[in-house]
C-alpha cells in the first residue's frame, strides 16, 4: 500500500508539473529556459515569489538569494541567484497583462501544490525505507543492482512476498510484462510486446 501511494503521488506530480510547463510555455518562456526541473525546490522558490514576468523584473539579487536560501539551497547561492535574474530578464513576447494575471494566480497554485506533493513523497520515503528494512526479504533485495529502498520496496510489494507464488522465474518476467509474447501461426511467426501485465512493475 505505501509503495503504491508513493508511486501515485509521484505520478500526481508529474501531472502537475506538465501542466505547469505547459502554462509557463504560454506566457513566461524564459522561466523555462531557467529551470529544467519544475518540480526542484530553486524552480518553487523563485516562481513562488515571481509567477508572472513582470514580478520576476522586479526581483533584486537579494531577494533571488534569500528565496534560494529558504528552500535550502547552501552552496553556489550568489552565482545561481546572478544566473536566474540574468535569464528571467532577457526579452520574451509579452501577453496581455489581464491573461498574465490568470496565468500568474494559476501559476501560483500549481507551485503551492508541488511543494506539497514534494513534502508528502518525503514523508512517504521516510515511512516505506522503515518498513520496508524490517522486511527478512529486504537484504536480498536490496542485493540486486540498481535496487535501492524505495524501488525494492515497490518491486517486493508488487511481486509480494510469497515464495511458491511463481513457479519459475518466466512466469515472474510474464507479470511485470518484460518477456515477449509470441504468436505463430502457420509460416508466419510475430514477437509482441506483452500488454497485459502489472503497469506499476
Amino acid at each position: 500500500m505505501l509503495a503504491r501511494a508513493h508511486q501515485s503521488l509521484i505520478w500526481a506530480r508529474t501531472r502537475h508539473t506538465n501542466g505547469l510547463r505547459s502554462a509557463l510555455r504560454e506566457y513566461y518562456p524564459a522561466a523555462l529556459e531557467v529551470f529544467d526541473d519544475l518540480a526542484d525546490r530553486d524552480t518553487l522558490a523563485i516562481l513562488g515569489r515571481a509567477p508572472t514576468p513582470a514580478d520576476a523584473g522586479r526581483l533584486s539579487l537579494s531577494k533571488i538569494r534569500a528565496a534560494l536560501k529558504t528552500a535550502g539551497r547552501q552552496r553556489n547561492l550568489d552565482s545561481q541567484a546572478q544566473r536566474i535574474r540574468a535569464a528571467l530578464r532577457t526579452p520574451q513576447l509579452a501577453a496581455p497583462a489581464a491573461v498574465t494575471a490568470a496565468f500568474g494566480a494559476s501559476t501560483r497554485a500549481a507551485v503551492g501544490i508541488i511543494a506539497e506533493l514534494n513534502r508528502q513523497i518525503s514523508d512517504l520515503e521516510a515511512e516505506l525505507a522503515t518498513h520496508f528494512e524490517a522486511h527478512p526479504d529486504a537484504d536480498i533485495y536490496r542485493s540486486l543492482p540498481g535496487l535501492g529502498v524505495i524501488l525494492g520496496a515497490r518491486v517486493l510489494g508488487e511481486f509480494g512476498d510469497d515464495p511458491h507464488r511463481y513457479t519459475t522465474a518466466k512466469s515472474r518476467k510474464n507479470y511485470a510484462g518484460t518477456s515477449p509474447l509470441t504468436v505463430a501461426s502457420g509460416k508466419k511467426c510475430a514477437v509482441l510486446a506483452r500488454h497485459i501485465r502489472n503497469r506499476r512493475l
